[in-house]
Order: C-alpha cells, then structure tokens, then sequence
C-alpha cells in the first residue's frame, strides 16, 4: 500500500514537469489506475488532470479552459464541453468591500 502511494505521487509529479508531451498522459493514466487498484484517495493533482464526465487526460492549461470569478474557478473540457466549478473563499477581499447586511 505504502509502495503504491509513493509510486502514485512520484508519477504525479514527472506529470507535472512535463503536462504537454505523450510520456505524461501514460504517466498520469498509470498514476490513475494504480490509485483505483489499491483503492487509494486519488491526490488533487491527480484528480484535476482528468475530466469528470469523459475521463481524458486534460492538463489544466492544455485540455481545458480555466476561468476565475468571484468565488469559484470554472473548468470547461476541451473534448466533450462539461463545466465544473471549484468554490474557494476570497482572501482578498476585506470586509469594507463587503456590502452592508444586518
């Protein structure tokens, strides 16, 4: 189990030197496989280069379009369209900027 999860995060990680080229989608589909073989949580390195309807390898800037607005980070496939959104709170924003609610 151990060897397995130090196997999928070394290979996570030589995705991520190179994300265009063909020796990074075998490497991240093997990441994949071997994380759902030995039932492990898949890290979120590892989750976001995939699309959640078609399951392609999509690495954030070549298979996908990002899109942040206020909240949320909107992730479009290239491939077959699907939307998802990820939500994260705004640290920027001060609560001056916030508008009045009693």
């Amino acid at each position: 189990m151990r060897e397995a999860r130090e196997a999928v995060r070394f290979l996570v990680q030589e995705v991520y030197k190179d994300p265009q080229s063909g020796l990074s989608e075998l490497q991240a589909h093997l990441a994949r496989r071997m994380a759902q073989k030995f039932r492990l949580k898949m890290p979120y390195e590892l989750r976001i280069l995939f699309c959640k309807k078609c399951k392609a390898y999509s690495p954030p800037i070549f298979g996908k379009t990002i899109r942040i607005r206020k909240g949320r980070i909107i992730f479009t496939c290239l491939r077959c369209g699907k939307k998802y959104r990820l939500f994260y709170k705004d640290v920027n924003r001060s609560s001056a900027d916030r508008p009045y609610s009693p």
